[in-house]
This record gives C-alpha cells, sequence and structure tokens, in this order.
C-alpha cells in the first residue's frame, strides 16, 4: 500500500497511487450501481413477484422498500384490491345469424396472496385476461 510520501513523489510511486485510487473509485461506483439496482419499493395494494434468471420464483413481499439481488433477479408489481377492468366490444353471431355488439362490458377482478404465485406459474403474468376476458367471450360466443 504506497505511503503519503509516495504518492506526493513525482516518481514512480505516484503511478502506483495512481492506480490504487482509480481502482477504488470504479470499487465505489460497482458498490454504488449495485445498490441502485437492488432498490425497489412496493406501492400500497401491490404486491411485489419476484424473478431470478426469468424463472418465477415463490417470493412474496408487501408494500414497502426491498432489496433484491443485483443484475439476477426482477420483480414485478401485481394489483391485489379489487380492479374494474373494461373489455373491448364483443361480436357474437346468434345460431340465427344475427350479429350483436356487445359493449361496455365490466369485470371487478381481485386476487388472494396466497394464490397469486400458482396462479402466475400456471396462467402467465396476464392470468386476468386469461382467466376472466377469454372466459366471458367464450361463454357469450356459446350463449348467442
Amino acid at each position: 500500500m504506497p505511503d503519503l510520501e509516495s504518492c506526493l513523489n513525482p516518481t514512480r510511486g505516484n503511478v502506483i497511487c495512481k492506480l490504487v485510487s482509480a481502482g477504488i473509485v470504479v470499487g465505489v461506483a460497482i458498490v454504488i450501481a449495485c445498490m441502485v439496482d437492488s432498490y425497489h419499493k412496493i406501492h400500497e395494494g401491490y404486491v411485489g413477484i419476484y424473478f431470478r434468471h426469468g424463472a418465477l420464483r415463490d417470493k412474496l413481499t408487501e408494500p414497502g422498500v426491498h432489496f433484491l439481488l443485483p443484475f439476477f433477479e426482477d420483480y414485478t408489481e401485481v394489483k391485489i384490491r379489487p380492479e374494474t377492468m373494461s373489455m373491448d366490444p364483443l361480436v357474437a353471431i346468434t345460431k340465427d345469424g344475427i350479429e350483436n355488439t356487445f359493449r361496455e362490458i365490466t369485470a371487478i377482478t381481485t386476487i388472494r396472496r396466497d394464490k397469486l404465485v400458482f396462479m402466475a406459474k400456471k396462467f402467465g403474468m396476464e392470468f386476468k385476461k386469461a382467466l376472466i376476458f377469454d372466459r366471458i367471450k367464450e361463454d357469450l360466443r356459446i350463449f348467442c
């Protein structure tokens, strides 16, 4: 480790001091980058689900400030409060050949925290669309 005299001396010790200083600056920059990448906030009414290398983990977090493994893990916020969602207009044709257009179909959805990871693993992150809207469309087509 270079001492104070070698850092002030304009000889070979000055080069070593510059290299050590540059190494310290790079190390501090890497630590700061890791901290910034790992810090995240889950908002009220949401829970966080985590992915490691793209694979869904069983880890859930409540609202608040959290840290994750930098560069390896990612997270997504999922709304667990009741949510009103509207569908695009749906066209259904009856057995007689009459075309009906259903507009402004809305559904109120909510999900339980203990079932969230299972639903995301089985149906994907768009599980509300797959479970609710696709079934509404199919049932309306069958009904008509």
